[in-house]
Parts: C-alpha cells; sequence; structure tokens
C-alpha cells in the first residue's frame, strides 16, 4: 500500500500535538494531587498508549541510509580517475536507519567530504610508496547509531591535516589572532570558514575555498555538528553527529532562577550536589569541578544568559554532568524539575542562531521552554572565558 509522504509527515506532527496535550493532562493539578487514583490510572494508561504511537510514528519516518552512501562509488571513481589516484571506497553500516526528511540533505555534505579527502587526502600511488603506504588508498564510510546521534563519518589513510599549515592560513586571514589555548580540533573546524583553502592551486573540484563551508551549513541546519580528528602523515576521520530526529525527544527540565530550559536527556551523564572540596579555580579556565574522570570545566547557566535571582553557591545548587560526544562539562542549574517528552519547535527566521539554544517546546503549563544545545553552549562558554581573562589582562 503506498501512502503519500506529506501524509506522514502529517501524521507526525498530529501525534506531536498529541504529546503537548498529554504533558498539559499530567501536569493537571487534579492528577497531581493524586486524590482520584481511578484518574491517576487512566492517565498513566494514556501516556503509555501516547508514547507507544510516538516511537510508532517515528519510525514510519526512518528508512536505511544505505542508498545515500551506495551512491559514493561511482562518485570515487570518476574522481580517482580524474586525479589518477588509486581508491577504494568501503562502506559500513549501510542498514542504519535515519529519517528520510534528512536523507536527500546529508547527500551533499558527503560529496563535498570525499572530494576533499581524494583531492587533499588520499596521495598519488608514487607518494604513497614512498611514505611507506600500500600504492592504492582507502576511504571507509561508515554509519551507526550511538546515544540518541546517527553518526556518520569518513575516514582516509592518506596526508592527514598540517595543524601549522592550517593556523597560518587562518592568521593570514584575520580568522584568529593567535592559536593560543586551540585544541587540534577547534583548530581542524577551521577549514569550514567560508573562503577557507589551504590548497597549494585549485583545481576541477577544490581549491576555491568553497565546499566546506557548505558542509558546516547543511549539518547545522539538521542541528547536528562536525568533529575532525588527524594525524599528520596517517590520515584524517570527518564524523557528522545528527540528532536521530527532530521531531519528538526526550529532555529534562531544569530551573535556573525563574527560567525554565530543557536539556536533553542523550546528553546528561549524571547530576549531583558539588561539595565545596570539589570545586576549584583555574586560571585561563575558570571554575572546575573535580570528578572521577578528572577536573571538568564547570559553567554557570545564569551567567551564561544573563538570569538574575539564581543560586549563587554551587553546594546548593544541582550540577548537571553533560556530554557531546566530544569533550563533558557541567551545568549549574537551580533545580531538576523532571523528565518529559517534548516536541521541538524551530525558534524561527527572526531569532537567527542564538548560541547555546537549538530550539523550543511548548511545556505542560503553555509556556516556552528553550532547548538548550550543549555543543554551542560549550563554545560559548569558552569565548566568554577567553574574553574576560582578555580583559583581565587589559586592566
Amino acid at each position: 500500500m503506498r501512502v503519500h509522504t506529506s501524509r506522514l509527515d502529517l501524521l507526525v506532527d498530529m501525534v506531536g500535538e498529541l504529546v503537548i496535550a498529554q504533558s498539559i493532562l499530567t501536569q493537571d493539578h487534579a492528577v497531581l494531587r493524586g486524590g482520584d487514583h481511578a484518574l491517576t490510572q487512566k492517565v498513566a494508561h494514556l501516556s503509555k498508549i501516547v508514547r507507544d504511537l510516538q516511537a510508532l510514528s517515528m519510525s514510519l519516518r526512518m528508512i536505511p541510509i544505505k542508498a545515500t552512501l551506495k551512491r559514493m562509488h561511482r562518485l570515487v571513481r570518476d574522481l580517482t580517475q580524474k586525479f589518477d589516484k588509486q581508491v577504494q571506497l568501503i562502506v559500513e553500516g549501510e542498514e542504519t536507519e535515519i529519517d528520510r526528511n534528512r536523507v536527500d540533505v546529508l547527500a551533499d555534505p558527503l560529496v563535498h567530504m570525499i572530494r576533499h579527502a581524494i583531492d587533499h587526502g588520499i596521495e598519488t600511488p608514487d607518494e604513497r610508496i614512498q611514505s611507506g603506504k600500500p600504492p592504492m588508498g582507502t576511504v571507509r564510510l561508515k554509519a551507526c547509531h550511538a546515544s540518541g546521534y546517527i553518526v556518520v563519518s569518513m575516514e582516509d589513510d592518506g596526508r592527514g591535516i598540517d595543524r601549522e599549515v592550517i593556523v597560518r592560513k587562518a592568521l593570514e586571514k584575520g580568522l584568529i589572532e593567535s592559536d593560543r589555548g586551540m585544541s587540534d580540533s577547534d583548530v581542524f573546524s577551521l577549514i569550514f570558514e567560508p573562503g577557507f583553502s589551504t590548497a597549494a592551486q585549485v583545481t576541477a573540484v577544490s581549491g576555491r575555498g568553497v565546499g566546506m563551508d557548505v558542509v558546516r551549513k547543511s549539518v547545522e541546519q539538521l542541528h547536528g555538528r562536525i568533529l575532525i580528528e588527524s594525524k599528520l602523515g596517517q590520515g584524517t576521520t570527518v564524523s557528522i553527529l545528527l540528532p536521530i530526529t527532530l521531531a519528538i525527544t526526550d529532555g529534562m527540565l531544569v530551573r535556573v532562577g525563574r527560567q525554565r530550559y530543557i536539556n536533553p536527556t542523550a546528553n546528561i551523564v549524571r547530576s549531583l550536589r558539588p561539595t565545596r572540596d570539589e570545586i576549584k579555580k583555574v586560571a585561563g579556565e575558570g571554575e572546575m569541578v573535580v570528578m572521577r574522570e578528572g577536573l571538568l570545566p564547570m559553567y554557570r547557566l545564569s551567567a551564561l544568559f544573563g538570569i538574575p535571582g539564581t543560586e549563587e553557591d554551587p553546594t546548593r545548587a544541582l550540577l548537571v554532568i553533560v556530554s557531546d560526544q566530544e569533550e563533558r562539562f557541567g551545568l549549574l542549574v537551580d533545580e531538576l524539575l523532571g523528565q518529559q517528552q517534548i516536541v521541538v519547535k524551530s525558534l524561527g527566521a527572526g531569532l537567527g542562531r542564538t548560541p547555546g539554544v537549538s530550539g523550543g517546546a511548548i511545556l505542560s503549563d503553555g509556556m516556552v521552554g528553550l532547548i538548550l544545545d550543549v555543543r554551542g553552549l560549550a563554545a560559548y562558554a569558552r569565548s566568554m572565558t577567553l574574553e574576560e581573562e582578555n580583559v583581565e589582562i587589559a586592566s
């Protein structure tokens, strides 16, 4: 039986509205008081049905990523002939499912990534033999699910990325003042800046400084992010992380002052009330908290968003340890209000990109709560810490 995709999208939207209505019902004072046991049982039964219906409706939009990955074989074959190189493409995780609305959007970033890998990354057969490598290079595409994300990575065994070259080009273009305090990941991410290129010459497919910025824009539109790992002379891995679905997700509602925010549960590691001995202040890093995995940065959500009337004493507040697959840090909040399903809404073009915020959701009382972007929060907090340090040095 064929069903038009617009009807499936409408079904998912209606289920989203049902989730909102169910959330409002479960938070109603008549239900929370628990005076009517029969009513409480009926609401609990309704919640289970809505959750199952939501999971089913989400699965209807999921399709294997196989077709998108298979299309890259021809691209690799054409590029190897153009550049007179020997490259094999290995594809893994073809049956990994992704939201149907994202498949076409994901294809363009993969095309640009493979083009740059073969043009800039993979050496010629003679160069590879001189480096002690087999004459045939390898590009490996992998897809998998991890902690609420779909991860699509492209790995090559080419020459890798030279950090010093990236820094020198960035300084020439005025993108950075120095690479002090920048990790390798921060430096490598500069290749996504518009017009940035390290190519010695312009070729038919790259060297003009366009393409990689398109990759980042496409991924950010899907509320995803890109991670780069590279070892000079050994190769580069570029990973695209996308939320499995943008429609409905689980979130932890937190209170900061009089404001409420939603932290996706997929990013939460644990929560705790820190002791005074666990909190340290490190020069150039700001506040840190001592955990069993070492020192972790601690960011006050009230300071990042300028919220008055919050708990200033960390030992009387709550610390939520979050992770974005690349790093961990702690977010200081006043109170955890509970976990609930949320329907993700876009903030709209009028607000533009807000640092540390990925969207909004309608809460059980009809008010809007902002959804935290863990990766964006970390970058925003680091930039604020660096600005404060520069102000202190200047004064």
